[in-house]
Protein backbone atom coordinates (compact mmCIF):
# COMPACT_ATOMS: atom_id res chain seq x y z
CA UNK A 1 0.00 0.00 0.00
CA UNK A 2 0.72 3.51 -0.64
CA UNK A 3 -0.61 6.96 0.24
CA UNK A 4 -0.52 9.98 -2.05
CA UNK A 5 -1.87 13.24 -1.80
CA UNK A 6 -2.92 15.74 -4.98
CA UNK A 7 -2.90 19.37 -3.97
CA UNK A 8 -5.70 21.65 -5.92
CA UNK A 9 -4.10 24.90 -5.97
CA UNK A 10 -4.99 28.69 -7.40
CA UNK A 11 -1.85 30.21 -9.34
CA UNK A 12 -1.84 33.85 -10.77
CA UNK A 13 1.64 34.08 -11.78
CA UNK A 14 2.85 34.82 -8.40
CA UNK A 15 5.17 32.07 -7.50
CA UNK A 16 6.14 33.30 -4.02
CA UNK A 17 2.40 33.67 -3.22
CA UNK A 18 1.77 29.39 -4.43
CA UNK A 19 5.03 28.60 -2.24
CA UNK A 20 3.68 30.08 0.84
CA UNK A 21 0.66 28.24 1.02
CA UNK A 22 1.96 25.03 0.28
CA UNK A 23 3.19 24.47 4.15
CA UNK A 24 -0.23 23.20 5.39
CA UNK A 25 -0.77 20.73 2.52
CA UNK A 26 2.32 19.58 3.28
CA UNK A 27 1.22 18.94 7.21
CA UNK A 28 -1.71 17.66 5.73
CA UNK A 29 -0.08 14.72 3.80
CA UNK A 30 1.70 14.51 6.82
CA UNK A 31 -1.36 13.68 9.08
CA UNK A 32 -2.91 11.35 6.50
CA UNK A 33 0.75 9.05 5.91
CA UNK A 34 1.28 10.35 2.17
CA UNK A 35 4.27 9.11 0.76
CA UNK A 36 4.16 11.38 -1.96
CA UNK A 37 2.44 14.70 -2.45
CA UNK A 38 1.76 16.81 -5.61
CA UNK A 39 1.46 20.03 -6.61
CA UNK A 40 0.11 21.43 -10.71
CA UNK A 41 2.57 22.68 -13.10
CA UNK A 42 3.92 26.09 -12.92
CA UNK A 43 3.55 26.76 -9.44
CA UNK A 44 6.99 27.66 -8.04
CA UNK A 45 7.62 29.88 -11.04
CA UNK A 46 8.49 31.19 -14.20
CA UNK A 47 11.87 31.37 -15.86
CA UNK A 48 13.62 30.27 -12.86
CA UNK A 49 16.96 28.19 -12.01
CA UNK A 50 16.15 24.75 -10.14
CA UNK A 51 18.39 26.85 -7.45
CA UNK A 52 16.41 29.31 -6.95
CA UNK A 53 14.80 30.12 -3.30
CA UNK A 54 11.30 29.29 -4.01
CA UNK A 55 12.74 25.59 -4.96
CA UNK A 56 15.25 25.65 -2.56
CA UNK A 57 11.64 25.93 -0.72
CA UNK A 58 9.83 23.22 -1.91
CA UNK A 59 12.85 21.02 -1.28
CA UNK A 60 13.06 22.03 2.16
CA UNK A 61 9.59 21.31 3.01
CA UNK A 62 9.68 17.87 1.35
CA UNK A 63 12.66 16.62 3.25
CA UNK A 64 11.04 18.51 6.48
CA UNK A 65 7.78 15.96 6.04
CA UNK A 66 10.25 12.59 4.82
CA UNK A 67 7.99 12.95 1.61
CA UNK A 68 8.65 12.70 -1.93
CA UNK A 69 6.95 15.76 -3.28
CA UNK A 70 6.39 16.85 -7.44
CA UNK A 71 5.31 20.62 -8.54
CA UNK A 72 6.17 22.39 -11.75
CA UNK A 73 7.76 25.27 -13.07
CA UNK A 74 9.25 27.17 -16.40
CA UNK A 75 12.91 26.00 -15.70
CA UNK A 76 15.58 28.85 -17.57
CA UNK A 77 17.85 25.98 -20.02
CA UNK A 78 20.65 28.32 -21.27
CA UNK A 79 19.04 31.32 -23.45
CA UNK A 80 15.84 28.91 -23.35
CA UNK A 81 13.44 27.02 -21.14
CA UNK A 82 11.28 24.10 -20.57
CA UNK A 83 7.85 23.01 -18.36
CA UNK A 84 9.37 21.17 -16.32
CA UNK A 85 8.28 18.97 -13.18
CA UNK A 86 10.55 18.24 -10.35
CA UNK A 87 10.11 15.07 -8.91
CA UNK A 88 12.14 15.66 -4.92
CA UNK A 89 13.17 12.77 -2.90
CA UNK A 90 12.49 12.69 1.42
CA UNK A 91 15.86 13.95 1.75
CA UNK A 92 14.93 17.08 0.19
CA UNK A 93 16.76 16.34 -3.10
CA UNK A 94 16.00 16.45 -6.58
CA UNK A 95 15.85 13.10 -7.83
CA UNK A 96 14.13 13.45 -11.43
CA UNK A 97 12.85 15.98 -13.74
CA UNK A 98 10.12 15.75 -16.59
CA UNK A 99 10.14 18.10 -19.14
CA UNK A 100 7.11 18.87 -21.08
CA UNK A 101 6.89 16.73 -24.41
CA UNK A 102 4.25 17.96 -26.35
CA UNK A 103 3.41 22.13 -26.56
CA UNK A 104 0.61 23.46 -25.31
CA UNK A 105 0.84 26.15 -28.22
CA UNK A 106 -1.89 27.14 -30.64
CA UNK A 107 -4.66 29.68 -31.11
CA UNK A 108 -8.21 29.84 -32.27
CA UNK A 109 -9.66 28.87 -35.00
CA UNK A 110 -7.15 26.16 -36.22
CA UNK A 111 -4.78 25.91 -33.02
CA UNK A 112 -1.63 25.05 -35.00
CA UNK A 113 0.54 27.12 -35.50
CA UNK A 114 0.45 29.77 -32.32
CA UNK A 115 -0.48 33.26 -34.17
CA UNK A 116 3.36 34.86 -34.56
CA UNK A 117 3.78 36.89 -31.09
CA UNK A 118 1.23 35.78 -29.45
CA UNK A 119 1.55 34.17 -25.58
CA UNK A 120 0.51 30.95 -26.73
CA UNK A 121 3.97 30.49 -28.55
CA UNK A 122 5.90 30.59 -25.60
CA UNK A 123 6.18 26.64 -25.16
CA UNK A 124 7.02 25.84 -28.54
CA UNK A 125 9.72 28.56 -28.93
CA UNK A 126 10.90 26.27 -25.52
CA UNK A 127 12.99 23.27 -24.84
CA UNK A 128 10.77 19.78 -25.43
CA UNK A 129 11.24 16.63 -23.20
CA UNK A 130 12.34 14.02 -25.44
CA UNK A 131 11.59 11.01 -23.12
CA UNK A 132 8.29 9.89 -21.11
CA UNK A 133 9.81 7.97 -17.67
CA UNK A 134 9.19 5.76 -15.39
CA UNK A 135 10.46 6.75 -11.99
CA UNK A 136 10.74 3.47 -9.38
CA UNK A 137 10.37 5.35 -5.31
CA UNK A 138 10.24 2.71 -2.44
CA UNK A 139 6.64 2.31 -2.63
CA UNK A 140 6.81 1.93 -6.15
CA UNK A 141 7.23 2.95 -10.08
CA UNK A 142 5.25 6.30 -11.01
CA UNK A 143 5.38 8.33 -14.07
CA UNK A 144 4.28 12.12 -14.62
CA UNK A 145 3.24 13.90 -18.05
CA UNK A 146 2.22 17.38 -18.19
CA UNK A 147 -1.30 18.95 -19.21
CA UNK A 148 -1.39 18.98 -22.75
CA UNK A 149 1.06 15.80 -23.07
CA UNK A 150 -2.56 14.15 -21.55
CA UNK A 151 -4.35 14.70 -24.60
CA UNK A 152 -1.93 12.34 -26.43
CA UNK A 153 -2.41 8.66 -26.09
CA UNK A 154 0.14 7.68 -26.73
CA UNK A 155 1.85 10.02 -23.36
CA UNK A 156 -0.01 7.09 -21.37
CA UNK A 157 0.95 4.55 -23.04
CA UNK A 158 4.57 4.96 -23.46
CA UNK A 159 4.73 6.03 -19.61
CA UNK A 160 2.72 2.95 -18.76
CA UNK A 161 4.90 0.52 -20.98
CA UNK A 162 8.15 1.86 -19.49
CA UNK A 163 6.65 0.29 -16.09
CA UNK A 164 4.72 3.12 -14.34
CA UNK A 165 2.12 1.76 -11.68
CA UNK A 166 0.74 5.11 -10.94
CA UNK A 167 1.00 8.09 -13.74
CA UNK A 168 0.42 12.29 -11.94
CA UNK A 169 -0.60 14.67 -14.69
CA UNK A 170 -0.13 17.70 -13.81
CA UNK A 171 -2.21 20.66 -14.96
CA UNK A 172 -1.66 24.39 -15.42
CA UNK A 173 -5.03 26.11 -16.61
CA UNK A 174 -8.58 26.86 -15.95
CA UNK A 175 -11.62 24.79 -15.99
CA UNK A 176 -11.77 20.56 -14.67
CA UNK A 177 -9.88 18.00 -15.32
CA UNK A 178 -11.34 15.71 -17.48
CA UNK A 179 -12.15 12.45 -16.22
CA UNK A 180 -12.68 10.77 -19.70
CA UNK A 181 -8.79 11.28 -19.98
CA UNK A 182 -8.21 9.78 -16.71
CA UNK A 183 -10.82 6.85 -16.76
CA UNK A 184 -9.61 5.56 -20.38
CA UNK A 185 -5.67 5.72 -19.48
CA UNK A 186 -6.36 3.98 -15.95
CA UNK A 187 -8.34 1.06 -17.87
CA UNK A 188 -6.79 0.91 -20.96
CA UNK A 189 -2.94 0.81 -19.13
CA UNK A 190 -4.02 -0.59 -15.80
CA UNK A 191 -2.51 2.15 -13.68
CA UNK A 192 -3.50 4.50 -11.05
CA UNK A 193 -4.10 7.84 -12.84
CA UNK A 194 -3.92 10.76 -10.10
CA UNK A 195 -4.74 14.33 -12.09
CA UNK A 196 -4.09 17.79 -10.25
CA UNK A 197 -4.53 21.34 -11.41
CA UNK A 198 -4.55 24.89 -10.97
CA UNK A 199 -7.30 27.41 -11.44
CA UNK A 200 -9.63 24.60 -11.36
CA UNK A 201 -11.15 21.25 -9.96
CA UNK A 202 -11.65 17.69 -10.64
CA UNK A 203 -8.21 16.71 -8.98
CA UNK A 204 -8.53 13.31 -8.02
CA UNK A 205 -8.01 9.69 -9.09
CA UNK A 206 -8.83 7.21 -11.04
CA UNK A 207 -8.26 3.17 -10.84
CA UNK A 208 -8.78 0.88 -13.33
CA UNK A 209 -12.44 -0.71 -13.07
CA UNK A 210 -12.43 1.75 -9.94
CA UNK A 211 -10.17 -0.63 -8.30
CA UNK A 212 -6.98 0.28 -6.62
CA UNK A 213 -8.00 3.74 -4.81
CA UNK A 214 -9.35 4.01 -1.28
CA UNK A 215 -10.34 7.59 -0.73
CA UNK A 216 -8.79 8.78 3.12
CA UNK A 217 -9.67 12.49 3.05
CA UNK A 218 -14.36 11.91 3.17
CA UNK A 219 -14.66 16.18 3.05
CA UNK A 220 -13.20 15.83 -0.12
CA UNK A 221 -13.98 13.09 -1.28
CA UNK A 222 -17.31 12.16 -3.89
CA UNK A 223 -19.02 9.12 -3.27
CA UNK A 224 -17.77 6.13 -6.01
CA UNK A 225 -19.81 6.65 -9.15
CA UNK A 226 -18.22 4.42 -11.95
CA UNK A 227 -17.13 7.16 -14.59
CA UNK A 228 -16.32 9.98 -12.34
CA UNK A 229 -12.84 10.83 -10.38
CA UNK A 230 -12.81 9.53 -7.40
CA UNK A 231 -11.92 10.85 -4.65
CA UNK A 232 -12.03 13.84 -6.22
CA UNK A 233 -12.24 17.85 -5.36
CA UNK A 234 -15.26 18.60 -6.89
CA UNK A 235 -14.75 22.92 -6.47
CA UNK A 236 -12.17 25.38 -7.74
CA UNK A 237 -9.61 26.59 -4.90
CA UNK A 238 -7.17 25.53 -2.54
CA UNK A 239 -7.41 21.99 -1.61
CA UNK A 240 -6.00 18.62 -1.07
CA UNK A 241 -7.11 15.22 -1.64
CA UNK A 242 -5.59 11.60 0.03
CA UNK A 243 -6.07 8.13 -1.42
CA UNK A 244 -4.42 5.16 -0.81
CA UNK A 245 -3.39 2.81 -3.12
CA UNK A 246 -3.26 -0.79 -3.82
CA UNK A 247 -0.07 -1.65 -5.80
CA UNK A 248 -0.35 -4.81 -5.31
CA UNK A 249 -3.94 -5.27 -6.71
CA UNK A 250 -2.06 -3.14 -9.47
CA UNK A 251 0.72 -5.40 -9.79
CA UNK A 252 -1.63 -8.35 -10.12
CA UNK A 253 -3.60 -7.31 -12.33
CA UNK A 254 -0.95 -5.17 -14.75
CA UNK A 255 1.68 -8.37 -14.83
CA UNK A 256 -2.13 -10.57 -16.44
CA UNK A 257 -3.79 -7.62 -18.43
CA UNK A 258 -4.71 -8.60 -21.62
CA UNK A 259 -4.41 -5.58 -23.57
CA UNK A 260 -0.86 -5.89 -22.66
CA UNK A 261 -0.47 -9.40 -23.92
CA UNK A 262 -2.82 -9.31 -26.86
CA UNK A 263 -0.53 -6.36 -28.83
CA UNK A 264 -0.14 -6.32 -32.56
CA UNK A 265 3.16 -4.14 -32.81
CA UNK A 266 3.18 -5.05 -36.20
CA UNK A 267 0.00 -3.33 -37.25
CA UNK A 268 0.92 -0.01 -35.21
CA UNK A 269 3.55 1.55 -37.50
CA UNK A 270 0.92 4.67 -38.40
CA UNK A 271 1.29 5.56 -34.82
CA UNK A 272 5.05 6.23 -34.94
CA UNK A 273 5.04 7.59 -38.83
CA UNK A 274 4.62 11.55 -39.55
CA UNK A 275 0.78 11.64 -39.19
CA UNK A 276 -0.66 13.65 -42.45
CA UNK A 277 -4.24 13.81 -42.19
CA UNK A 278 -4.31 17.44 -43.58
CA UNK A 279 -3.73 15.75 -46.99
CA UNK A 280 -7.39 14.11 -47.10
CA UNK A 281 -8.46 17.75 -47.12
CA UNK A 282 -6.92 19.59 -50.06
CA UNK A 283 -10.12 21.33 -51.30
CA UNK A 284 -9.89 22.91 -47.62
CA UNK A 285 -7.79 26.34 -48.32
CA UNK A 286 -4.92 26.87 -44.89
CA UNK A 287 -6.89 29.60 -42.94
CA UNK A 288 -3.25 31.21 -42.49
CA UNK A 289 -0.34 29.92 -44.85
CA UNK A 290 1.99 30.00 -42.22
CA UNK A 291 -0.17 26.69 -40.93
CA UNK A 292 0.90 24.62 -44.25
CA UNK A 293 5.15 25.65 -43.53
CA UNK A 294 4.44 24.66 -39.40
CA UNK A 295 2.63 20.71 -40.42
CA UNK A 296 4.11 17.71 -38.30
CA UNK A 297 6.19 19.88 -36.26
CA UNK A 298 6.01 20.18 -32.14
CA UNK A 299 8.74 23.04 -32.36
CA UNK A 300 8.36 26.27 -34.27
CA UNK A 301 9.98 25.89 -38.12
CA UNK A 302 11.65 29.48 -37.72
CA UNK A 303 13.02 31.44 -40.64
Amino acid sequence: MARATLVQLTYNGDGDDAVSRMPVFFQEATDQGSDIIVFPEYVLGSHIDADHPRVRCFLQMAADHRMYAVAGFIENHGTRWATTALLVDRQGRILDRYLKIHPAAGDPPYHWPPIPGAASAAEADGVLGSQFKALPLDFGVIGIIQCYDGLFPESWACTSYAGAEVIFWINGREGAIEAHYCLTAAECQCCIVAATITNGKNTGFAGPWGLGVRALSRETATPFVYGQLHPAITAPGDAAVHAELDLDEIRRRRKHHRMFHQRRPELYHPIVDDVTVWKNYPHIPWIDPEAERQVNSARLVRG
